[in-house]
């Protein structure tokens, strides 16, 4: 194999490929990115897979002089590239060792033989929907945060994607919190309904190819598989198996307590009211008036704090507590000016929204 390409190009395609590659296997090959040159179209596919994502990222316009294939560690071929100033670089490989040739730098990589690589087989397009990638991006931000991780009840390491013709809600939980976003699709069959679970891990390497907000994105299921498309890239994923929790039962309903508050001001008085917490005691207490909120904390080793802030609340007083950690997540992720949170009473879930399309349900601390 013998090309020139665009090294900004290819460091976005090993990068990707990077981000997914394990850091510990028994397997070598794995931490590995395939690179295949193609002649007759000018082009090459840079291929990764942890035996539970796969990544094909596609670079055209590239100067294929010779085609082949180099299979090669995904870490050090992006370190190389991403230290490079150079704008284009040559790739030459010779049995399996590919060499990475800049205007005054040659490496020699040590790689393996593309012929052990791992088969990619072609997925299906079955049960085919079309999103923005704007939107796409929005709603895993609004969700992935808040999947459990590495939770014994593993349905729940995922997001739910739920979509019902060209209606869709994208759910995500770790028991003591909840994130719940709806978007539109359009899909192949209008009458379409599809359940299932995403590992978030597929969601966050999906994020990495959504740089057009305007792009459409082909998201396909077939079996216990996902696989997304954009222009460039092709991400599949194996589904996570087992139930969701029946989330409906959990977002608080008749909530007589309501404060409208500045998304950015009440950030930054979590954050602030947060400081003095340790890991033995991480709670927040907030106390509603009329036209107050009150955030304070307390540690016997640290110290306390106070916080004050402005607020519009209709409702009995309240007192109610929280863990920061989870406020921060949600509020960092927001992208209006101004969120509601509803309450019902001291001991039960509190429902922060924004928007028509974004509810988010917390568990109350002691405080």
């Amino acid at each position: 194999m013998n090309i020139k390409c665009n090294r900004a190009a290819l460091f976005e395609a090993v990068q990707l490929a990077s981000s997914i590659v394990p850091a510990r296997t028994p397997k070598p090959i794995l931490q590995c990115a395939k690179i295949q040159a193609d002649q007759q179209e000018q082009k090459l596919t840079v291929t990764a897979t942890d035996n539970e994502i796969t990544v094909k990222y596609v670079i055209p316009q590239v100067q294929v002089n010779a085609e082949g294939a180099a299979v090669v560690p995904a870490d050090k071929i992006t370190s190389i590239l991403h230290e490079s100033a150079d704008e284009t670089v040559d790739l030459e490989v010779s049995d399996s060792t590919c060499q990475v040739v800049g205007k005054d730098s040659r490496f020699r990589i040590y790689g393996h033989d593309p012929g052990d690589f791992p088969v990619i087989s072609e997925t299906k397009r079955d049960k085919v929907v079309q999103i923005k990638a704007g939107q796409l991006k929005r709603m895993i931000h609004m969700t992935s945060f808040a999947a459990a991780r590495e939770n014994t009840r593993y349905a729940i390491n995922g997001v739910l994607w739920e979509q019902q013709g060209k209606k869709l809600r994208m759910v995500a939980t770790d028991g003591r919190r909840l994130a719940l976003i709806n978007g539109d699709v359009t899909p192949s069959d209008k009458e379409a309904e599809h359940t299932a679970i995403i590992p978030a891990k597929a969601w966050m390497v999906i994020d990495k190819v959504l740089h057009d907000p305007e792009e459409k994105i082909q998201i396909s299921f077939s079996g216990n598989q996902m696989t997304t498309r954009s222009a460039l890239a092709e991400i599949t994923g194996i589904l996570v198996q087992g139930k969701f929790p029946k989330y409906t039962d959990v977002v608080p309903s008749g909530c007589t307590k309501k404060a409208n508050l500045e998304a950015e001001a009440f950030q930054s008085a979590v954050r602030r009211a947060s400081l003095l917490c340790t890991e033995q005691s991480r709670g927040v207490l907030l106390s509603f008036s009329q036209e107050k909120l009150c955030l304070t904390s307390s540690t016997p080793e640290t110290g306390d704090v106070e916080i004050n802030m402005n607020v519009s609340y209709s409702g009995e007083d309240m007192k109610i507590g929280f863990n920061p950690q989870y406020l921060s997540d949600v509020l960092r992720v927001i992208d209006e000016p101004e969120v509601t949170f509803e309450f019902i009473e001291s001991t039960k879930p509190g429902l922060l929204s924004t928007g028509k399309d974004f509810r988010y349900v917390i568990m109350p601390v002691s405080v």
